[in-house]
């Protein structure tokens, strides 16, 4: 089985796509091809960018039957090589989508590769015409030139590929594994302070975990003149799109490069290897329904952000600063007093990566680094750590490849505890149901010697009456305890307001109609920050990062 992949025309973003298979005699083949990808857990339909399906056989042009949204059939006529000519518009530049242009080739293959139905375990080749001047960095097999080569078609689908004239590279060592760097896009920053700073917070994982089973590990870079945030997990690569790229020769552009690297190498092993049972293997025809987001996500936001800690990227200030916005985050909305986490993370296909609803949900992200944050340091309290969990994890359910549940990490996380009736309770309350953690937290941080304490936003609209606005004065958030909640709108656009004695008056204008809003001072709070501060002795922060 064979892919060419070519771009005739690169400002049109159209890629040309020619998928060769030998076919017996009357062999029925059944073409499907992904309704989603892995790490974005939602129907994507990438079909809709597909166009010009036609099979050409030995005897010509053979009848094709499109029997879903995104699979297709045909009979072969006689024994031969069959080629399946198609096109593909790539015009979706994040780290999970497919780009080209006159100056780059970005594919990701889970987006435009067709799984054929019974031979996935077959080999396949993938041929890319491109300028010769074009390098070309990607996880699979470079067998010649333009020529790779993947081992089944979930090997093909988990291997982006990255290729450019400008395209950057440079790569460390660590024990016996090569960890490649490939920069497409202006750089801003010093490649040896890069370099430095990716060694010793890979060092510091893969110490944790103890192994790293690769050969080598690619970063796929993708740095945009525009603000981006986006990263993507892979078996043994990474994409991340990040902007703008003038901010990398900042501290600030620097802590984002940091995070999202850290984070997506983390996944290497958790998700990409410790996988719940849903995903454990891929079906990418349907959806795939799991409550493990915590772990998934949750586990991984924490720890990627901690092992800059841990490697010294992060100074204690900055990664507290880090924990701040966590907080500020997490608590912004009250979803968590309306769905779990595990109930957020199985309606991660409803509406799991957007705004949605106001205060329905938790993010599996943010809300899930706060959980992991507190089983942190309540196995701290006992000598242990989420670090040793997740090894845990690693050995029972990575490396023998086998799929987990919720219930498999509480028994991990009680397996460490001399507690496990307050792991269960945890779980309980936090888990499956919606506790407020945050006096959960603010009890837990002392014991590294760190407290936190809400404070009033110095926004009184926020603060005092519970309101968020946009730039243009549209209301765009309501605290649902606020008497603002009981007479304002979303949308409604704010025309001038006054502080009183008493309150705040409030002139607005809702579908044309300009309206007068009194609202109550109530003595509340709604919207605060958070602020983190280590205490007088910093011995028990000092041994919390030195673990």
């Amino acid at each position: 089985m064979k892919y060419t992949l070519s771009v005739p025309i690169p400002t049109s973003q159209v890629v040309e796509i020619c998928l060769e298979i030998y076919c017996d005699t009357r062999e029925l083949l059944s073409l499907q091809l992904p309704s989603w990808r892995p790490g974005r857990y939602e129907i994507a339909n990438y079909a809709q960018y597909l166009k010009n399906l036609v099979v050409i056989g030995p005897d010509g042009a053979i009848a094709t039957e499109k029997l879903t949204k995104d699979r297709w059939a045909f009979t072969s006529t006689s024994s031969g090589t069959y080629c399946v000519r198609y096109a593909f518009h790539a015009a979706q530049l994040d780290a999970g989508g497919s780009w080209v242009s006159p100056d780059t080739f970005y594919i990701n293959f889970i987006n435009l590769a067709f799984s054929v139905s019974g031979r996935e375990d077959e080999p396949i080749d993938l041929q890319v015409i491109l300028p010769e001047t074009y390098r070309i960095g990607c996880a699979l097999q470079q067998v010649g030139g333009q020529l790779f080569q993947a081992g089944n078609y979930q090997e093909l689908v988990d291997s982006p590929l990255l290729a450019s004239a400008q395209l950057e590279h440079r790569s460390y060592r660590l024990g016996g594994s090569t960890f490649h760097l490939w920069v497409e896009g202006k750089v801003c920053f010093d490649w040896d302070e890069v370099l430095d700073h990716f060694e010793r917070f890979t060092h510091k994982q893969v110490e944790d975990f103890g192994e790293f089973p690769a050969s080598d590990y690619h970063f796929l870079l993708l740095l945009l003149p525009f603000p981006h945030y986006h990263g993507v997990e892979h078996r043994f690569s990474t994409v991340i799109t990040l902007g703008p790229d003038s901010l990398l020769g900042s501290s600030t552009g620097m802590d984002r490069l940091m995070g999202i690297c850290s984070h997506e190498l983390y996944h290497f092993w958790n998700v990409c290897r410790i996988r719940p049972r849903a995903i454990a293997p891929y079906d990418f025809s349907r959806e795939a329904y799991l409550t493990e987001g915590l772990v998934a996500e949750g586990v991984t936001t924490y720890m990627g952000d901690f092992y800059l800690l841990k490697s010294g990227y992060y100074s204690p200030q900055t990664y507290l600063s880090k924990l701040e916005t966590l907080f500020d985050r997490g608590f912004e909305t009250l979803g968590w007093e309306n769905q779990s986490i595990a109930a957020s993370s199985f309606d991660l296909w409803l509406d799991g990566y957007k705004a949605g609803v106001p205060d329905k949900k938790v993010s599996i992200y943010t809300h899930g680094a706060l959980l992991s944050l507190a089983l942190d340091l309540m196995l701290l309290i006992k000598g242990t750590g989420l670090h040793q969990a997740m090894k845990i994890m690693w050995t029972k359910y990575g490396k023998p490849e086998v799929g987990y549940g919720l219930e498999d990490y509480l028994d991990v996380l009680c397996e460490l505890s001399e507690n496990p009736g307050q792991m269960e309770e945890f779980f309980k309350e936090y888990v499956w149901g919606t506790g407020n953690l945050f006096p959960l937290l603010e009890s837990l941080l002392p014991t590294i010697g760190i407290t936190v304490r809400p404070v009033k936003k110095e926004n009184r609209l926020e603060s005092e009456f519970g309101l968020k606005t946009a730039s243009d004065g549209k209301i765009i958030r309501i605290h649902p305890k606020s008497p603002a909640f009981h007479q304002l709108m979303l949308q409604d656009l704010i025309l001038s307001y006054k502080f009183t004695d008493s309150g705040l008056r409030l002139s607005l204008r809702r579908w044309g109609e300009k309206k007068e809003v009194v609202l109550p001072q109530s003595g509340q709070a709604y919207f605060v920050s958070y602020r983190i501060q280590i205490t007088e002795s910093s011995e028990l922060f000092e041994t919390f990062v030195r673990r």
